[in-house]
């Protein structure tokens, strides 16, 4: 997803698109492993831009309400970001170099139907993520 899509988006739900939001959006969009809001904010920082942490915060929240950015979780416990493709998907999560791969598909539909029964929940939505070591560092690990 390029940072014109995103921008467009947006502004579709009746968003202005303010210097310091065109900032993060292209900040991210430039970006391809998983990123947290600290590390987005020190890079424009490092840039000379002055988009307050606060508002990086809350672009990130609000691309995430969009559903046009997706969290994760890291082995660390800690959370970073990813841009996200349309539909619905989940993570494989490399616990060396965190590469974060999407996949479609899950299986989980007849249990999160079985536990709404059982709990009387009304599920709205998963979070999948498989932890692993991906196929790059499992080669560097054996060359070792």
């Amino acid at each position: 997803m390029d940072a014109a899509h995103v921008l467009e988006s947006l502004r579709d739900v009746g968003l202005r698109i303010t210097g310091p939001r065109r900032e993060v959006v292209e900040a991210i969009c430039a970006r391809e492993m998983p990123f947290s809001a600290d590390e987005v904010y020190d890079e424009l920082r490092a840039a000379g831009s002055s988009t307050g942490r606060a508002t990086v915060f809350r672009t990130l929240d609000l691309l995430v309400g969009l559903r046009l950015l997706g969290r994760v979780h890291r082995p660390d416990g800690s959370h970073g970001y990813v841009l996200r493709e349309p539909g619905h998907r989940h993570h494989l999560v490399c616990s060396t170099c965190g590469t974060v791969v999407e996949f479609q598909g899950c299986n989980v539909a007849a249990l999160a139907d079985e536990l709404a029964d059982r709990t009387q929940f009304r599920i709205e939505g998963h979070w999948l993520e498989f932890f692993g070591v991906c196929a790059d560092c499992q080669s560097r690990d054996a060359a070792d």
